[in-house]
């Protein structure tokens, strides 16, 4: 079985390398995806909230901006946005035994393995476990959760799901890579 490693053996091949620094134009493609999904999301969710939990008013989801509403949502979007990459760096600590390394630039925020070659289906993991760990925990709290809380919930699961379409994007272009044959590499 292969694992991760910094060092690849002489018959294997680097074949993809992650990082959007030099794409600029996909960073801002995926944003506006991200802007769009963010919407469809929490629309979908208003809808699952109105099949399962039909007991919460139409008033329970109700939105008032006003400045403390906006500086919480803010504060929202940066804590979906640490727990998120936290997630990322857990799961790379767990295949690297490396520290993983964190960056907020332009656009996006980061967790990476730097100098590590992640074979895919553990890369699999360290990229969709955010996304099916933290939506997975939401769609359960929004079915238990006080009808106060259901707002915020959504707010985040949206957010969550939204910041991972260039995790999605990663995870999904993955399988045409080409994979060096498994000689179980340690």
């Amino acid at each position: 079985m292969i694992s991760s490693t910094t060092t690849l053996p002489d018959a294997d091949v680097q074949t993809h390398e992650n990082g959007l620094e030099e794409y600029n134009r996909l960073a801002t493609l995926l944003n506006i995806v991200g802007v769009v999904l963010f919407f469809l999301g929490f629309v979908l969710l208003v809808s699952f909230i109105g099949r399962a939990r039909p007991e919460l008013s139409s008033s329970t989801l109700t939105i008032i901006f006003d400045l403390s509403m906006i500086l919480g949502l803010l504060v929202l979007v940066a804590l979906t946005m640490v727990v998120h990459e936290f997630l990322h760096g857990f799961f790379f600590r767990v295949f690297t035994h490396s520290r993983p390394v964190y960056a907020l630039p332009p656009g996006y925020a980061d967790a990476a393995a730097p100098d590590w070659f992640i074979p895919i289906r553990d890369y699999w993991i360290i990229g969709l476990a955010p996304l099916v760990l933290l939506d997975a925990i939401g769609l359960l709290l929004i079915l238990l959760a006080p009808g106060s809380w259901i707002l915020t919930i959504v707010w985040i699961v949206a957010l969550n799901t939204a910041g991972s379409i260039g995790d999605i994007l990663i995870t999904v272009q993955l399988p045409g890579c080409p994979q060096p044959p498994d000689k179980g590499h340690r």
